[in-house]
């Protein structure tokens, strides 16, 4: 398959054009946000900033930053731009604090999420000729929600099989004829497996040809085993809930850098030591501001992920928005378990709740096959019975789950059984790129 325009005329923008729009739209938007949100009014006078101050683009970098803390600050609704009867849909996902980072849209936003998403799919290959089998849960995250309503815009046939349950995924694919599919890449991987234990053989007995998978890893070596297994064109995809969800950006067929929609994003690569701008192709953190949501705009929000702009505008493909790099790491401690966003801070205060639990443990990170696995490994306060090491597990089981959207494997183990690395115990154990 190869990828298409759904929106050829704002994709191949000139890039006069393209700044223009967001300079008209940056400007919007700091004003609907001072008249409108007390809190960014306050951040604004702290910064001595005022909205006629933007009068370029560059002089976005006089706005104060956004953090995933001032969500977490106005926990639900405290930076609502519109009135709560304007806003039809609500989407979260999981916190430190075990309170969920909360986003809203409004009629419009839905929109705008589906056309970004349907040019991502669209860049992917999707058309209206697919078959659209989407395996990733539906619920609060933001991921099934956005892939379907791109698909949905492009006017492919949806498959919404949800999460889970490989050999009925499969079974489906067999029997819609499934052409085209989405999630994170290690779980496509997986179904290929799964498939092969079922004596079908996914590059020759299912119809899958093309795939658009993110919210984890994603190197090209997973990008090869995906397209050899499946004989299929995998591409990439970003985004975060902050945004929209997925559909900020993605890659098209020259597999060189993902396309950011600039006239719904503007984008920024800071030094996340000194929140200076570095210059194209030199690593920093990407910062983005919305410049269409209604609901819920955002600022100069730090999304704690690194990567790199690109020095060239134009790509082979006909694009003109600007590139950025896959991600390469984070400025933070989160993880990424087969696409679930996790803090060992969200475990620890589960890990504290119980009497009987101890202070010291570990979260060990391992692959089977191509799903990535979990244990959480702690000591308990005091010498156990195998009963009460099982209740313990199960009630850990049950909050982890409750407070991250993940079910990890927990063990209970012996006070004084995890070595310490001197005075602290290694809180992560990455198995995963050693080969478990």
């Amino acid at each position: 398959m190869k990828d298409y325009m759904f929106n050829e005329k704002m994709e191949t923008l000139d890039r006069g054009k393209i700044e223009l729009i967001q300079l008209k739209r940056l400007k919007e938007t700091v004003h609907r946000l001072y008249e409108n949100v007390a809190y960014y009014r306050r951040k604004m006078k702290d910064a001595s900033v005022k909205p006629d101050d933007i009068k370029t683009l560059q002089d976005v970098r006089k706005l104060p930053f956004m953090e995933k803390e001032d969500l977490r600050k106005n926990y639900p609704f405290g930076l609502l731009a519109v009135p709560l009867k304007d806003v039809v849909e609500l989407h979260a996902s999981s916190g430190t604090t075990g309170k969920p980072t909360t986003v809203v849209y409004t009629r419009n936003d839905i929109e705008v999420w589906s056309e970004v998403m349907a040019r991502c799919l669209a860049m992917s290959g999707l058309s209206k000729q697919d078959i659209f089998q989407n395996p990733i849960p539906y619920g609060l995250f933001t991921g099934a929600f956005g892939f379907h309503y791109g698909a949905l815009k492009i006017g492919a046939l949806i498959v919404p099989s949800s999460g889970g349950e490989s050999k009925r995924q499969i079974t489906l694919m067999r029997d819609y004829g499934t052409t085209f599919m989405s999630g994170v890449i290690s779980y496509g991987l997986h179904l290929a497996k799964v498939a092969m234990e079922m004596g079908i053989e996914p590059s020759k007995d299912l119809n899958v040809r093309a795939g658009l998978f993110g919210a984890e890893t994603f190197t090209e070596g997973l990008r090869k085993k995906m397209n050899d297994l499946w004989d299929m064109d995998a591409h990439n995809v970003y985004g975060l809930s902050e945004m929209c969800g997925p559909g900020v950006s993605t890659d098209c067929d020259q597999h060189d850098g993902l396309h950011l929609w600039e006239d719904h994003f503007f984008v920024e690569c800071i030094d996340p030591e000194t929140g200076e701008p570095v210059e194209p192709e030199e690593k920093g953190e990407l910062v983005i501001s919305t410049l269409t949501k209604e609901a819920m705009p955002l600022l100069r929000y730090r999304t704690r992920d690194l990567a790199f702009l690109y020095d060239i505008r134009e790509c082979e493909c006909g694009r003109t928005h600007v590139k950025h790099s896959t991600i390469i790491g984070r400025t933070d401690d989160m993880i990424i378990v087969s696409g679930t966003n996790l803090f060992p801070s969200q475990i620890e205060e589960v890990l504290m709740k119980h009497q009987k639990g101890g202070v010291n443990y570990r979260i060990i990170l391992e692959k089977k096959g191509y799903l990535d696995l979990m244990a959480v490994e702690v000591e308990s306060l005091e010498v156990l019975s195998e009963k009460e090491k099982d209740e313990l597990a199960k009630f850990y089981t049950k909050e982890i789950k409750a407070v991250t959207g993940y079910t990890p494997m927990v063990r209970i183990l012996d006070p004084g059984t995890i070595p310490r690395d001197g005075i602290k115990a290694k809180r992560v154990i990455d198995l995963r790129d050693q080969g478990g």
